[in-house]
């Protein structure tokens, strides 16, 4: 799970917790909240009335017959008393209360005010039905919870985008100097652009790491190819010395016999040291990658090439590539290689009168997938990690193998970008499968 996806988790787990609790706790403050709204709106309504009051005179309210006055609203929601009281302790206070009105009983929020005036004492109550108190709450409670939800989404929302923004060096980073960085050759060195720390001296330490790295390799590849050019001079001259020795009749039959075994070793010698030279020349991208490169012709004359051996071993080979698929940017010459790699090891260690398979089909993907199957002794489970590595002969005791074809291969496929894997069953024999990509839409529509 990606940085941010967990980063942008956890604060929306968060809020849902803050959430609930808030929710869990908003009657309480609504209700509160209701009750205090109505308690300024009950004083609030007292000043007025006592303003009215001051201004008209008790006897708009209460004439000598009456000794009260009261009003309720049409909907018992809200009423005003005032009436005449005897001479007492001074009364402001808010309570709840129940009141009759029309043979019904009604709770009301009632505020209580004792005052004199003109002499007498009164005392007016305003009161406000819980009813109406707690449909305000219920509003409250209904408008605070949608604010809670926009917020927690605007919030997350906010985080996503700003945690993006954050990380998009660091995923920078990734894309640029690992994911992408398959040769230290090829690595961009360009610092990424970053105001976090944290990210600038993980960009700063990657770009030391591969320049560490790409000089370690530039020095390996080098040595490889001087070295392999050089041996390939003095191991001329043994074979010219070694074929002016055999012209020579005078040579004894035993001497000979050591004359032809020293002239296998010095071909053997030859035959490394080119493929080493093939490998290092592919490593540092020495082969131009030009031309388009049908598959079933190229097949169909590696194919070709082998027919002597297969003869010699009695085995059948079948091709079918229907339909047929174009390398884009290739290099046929190393393509060539590559596939007669692969059906030289089919035939190597398949069995007499065995069958070998060469069968290309598209891929779901839009690329195409070409396999090279043989009938021949299967390789063993723990040895496939190993069997494009250098020099690693696996269990055969063949003296011609050097080890070094199938890391032809895997160099080849790499530099073309297609992927190579290997399935075997011991006794049954060997799939190697070859993924040729997708070409792109652009060059494929340019074709």
């Amino acid at each position: 799970m990606k940085l941010s996806t967990k980063f942008s988790l956890f604060n929306a787990v968060s809020r849902v917790v803050i959430l609930l609790v808030l929710a869990g706790a908003l009657p309480l403050a609504m209700s509160h909240l209701a009750r205090l709204t109505t308690d300024q709106r009950l004083a609030q309504k007292k000043e007025k009335v006592l303003r009215l009051l001051r201004r008209n005179g008790i006897s708009a309210f209460i004439t000598a017959e009456q000794s009260s006055y009261g009003s309720y609203n049409l909907l018992k929601e809200e009423f005003i008393s005032l009436e005449a009281i005897p001479p007492g302790p001074g009364i402001n206070e808010i309570e709840d209360s129940k009141r009759a009105v029309e043979d019904e009983i009604v709770e009301y929020r009632v505020l209580s005010y004792a005052f004199a005036q003109d002499g007498q004492n009164y005392l007016l109550e305003i009161g406000r039905s819980t009813g109406s108190i707690g449909e305000t709450e219920r509003n409250f409670r209904h408008y605070a919870l949608y604010m809670l939800l926009v917020a927690v989404a605007l919030t997350t929302l906010a985080d996503v985008a700003f945690f993006r923004y954050l990380l998009e060096p660091f995923y920078t980073i990734i894309r640029q100097r690992l994911k992408n960085a398959h040769h230290p050759a090829a690595f961009n060195f360009a610092p990424i652009e970053t105001s976090t720390d944290d990210f600038r001296y993980l960009d700063e330490s990657l770009r030391e790491m591969m320049t560490t790295i790409q000089a370690s390799f530039t020095k390996e590849r080098k040595f490889i190819a001087d070295a392999s050019h050089e041996l390939l001079t003095p191991l001329a001259a043994l074979q010219y010395r070694f074929d002016n020795m055999l012209a020579d009749e005078s040579l004894s039959d035993e001497n000979q016999l050591r004359v032809v075994e020293s002239q296998r070793t010095v071909h053997r010698l030859r035959t490394i040291i080119r493929s080493l030279l093939m490998i290092s020349k592919i490593e540092n991208d020495q082969f131009a990658r030009a031309e388009t490169v049908p598959l079933a012709p190229l097949v169909a004359e590696v194919c070709d090439e082998v027919q002597d051996r297969l003869a010699v071993l009695g085995l059948t080979l079948h091709q079918d590539l229907t339909p047929d698929f174009t390398v884009l940017h290739a290099n046929r010459s190393l393509l060539f290689t590559l596939l007669y790699n692969l059906l030289s090891n089919a035939i190597k260690y398949n069995r007499a009168g065995g069958r070998i398979d060469v069968r290309g089909r598209p891929t779901p993907a839009g690329g195409y997938g070409l396999e090279v199957r043989d009938t021949g002794v299967g390789v063993a489970r723990e040895q496939l990690p190993r069997l494009f590595l250098r020099f690693d002969k696996g269990a055969t005791a063949d003296p011609d193998s050097y080890g070094l074809g199938l890391s032809i291969a895997r160099t080849i496929a790499d530099l073309h970008g297609i992927s190579l894997e290997v399935n075997s069953i011991e006794g049954l024999g060997t799939s190697f499968l070859l993924g040729f990509p997708a070409p792109a839409p652009g060059l494929a529509e340019a074709t």
